[in-house]
């Protein structure tokens, strides 16, 4: 699950915005990520890597899990507004069907947690997971279908999360860091006015 949460990382491009009201975590045009959505999830996260030994696992913590919640997020709400736009609905059976696939590709529903663990999701977010990435595969099918060569359809994806944010703004609260537009990723914040870029897992 770790590849298709990079693959969508890498298919996104976001404006720097960085002023949002007291209590959101981040804004993506008239839609807002409260802070206690994060703190929730991150609760979550925390308590699952209880039941398992993490000692093996390269996993954030503290300010950096935050952003890799926080962009986990954004990613996934920009997708939804994504298909919303270009007409793509995904069902509930499309959602179950995803999830039996990758429920089986991980040798069946008790590995789940474990899986969830090292890809550092929260549960509540697995649904937003698959919702994402059955977004994901439909932009490319459409891609495809318009005449543009595989090789070329993550760079479509990313072309049309461009122009999303270009008319929909994405702002983040600077607690939880900034956005470098160069790297089209979420980065600690620097009082200088420098974004440091963070290693995520």
């Amino acid at each position: 699950m770790k590849k298709v949460i990079s693959a969508l990382l890498v298919a996104s491009s976001f404006m720097l915005l960085t002023a949002c009201d007291a209590g959101t975590a981040a804004q993506i045009g008239d839609t807002k990520i409260s802070i206690n959505t994060v703190q929730s999830r991150i609760a979550e996260i925390n308590a699952e890597r209880t039941k398992y030994d993490t000692s093996q696992m390269q996993l954030s913590v503290g300010e950096e899990l935050n952003r890799t919640e926080v962009r986990f997020l954004v990613i996934s709400e920009i997708f939804k507004k994504l298909a919303e736009k270009s007409g793509i609905k995904i069902t509930q059976a499309m959602k179950d069907a995803k999830k039996a696939s990758i429920l089986n590709s991980l040798g069946g529903s008790q590995q789940l947690g474990q899986a969830l663990v090292s890809a550092q999701m929260a549960p509540s977010d697995l649904d937003l997971y698959i919702e994402a990435v059955l977004i994901s595969d439909e932009l490319s099918k459409n891609a495809v279908s318009s005449g543009i060569a595989e090789a070329e359809v993550g760079t479509a994806v990313q072309q049309l999360v461009k122009e999303l944010t270009k008319t929909e703004k994405v702002k983040i609260n600077p607690q939880y860091g900034t956005w470098d537009p160069n790297q089209a990723d979420l980065a600690a914040f620097d009082s200088a006015g420098t974004a440091v870029k963070v290693k995520t897992a």
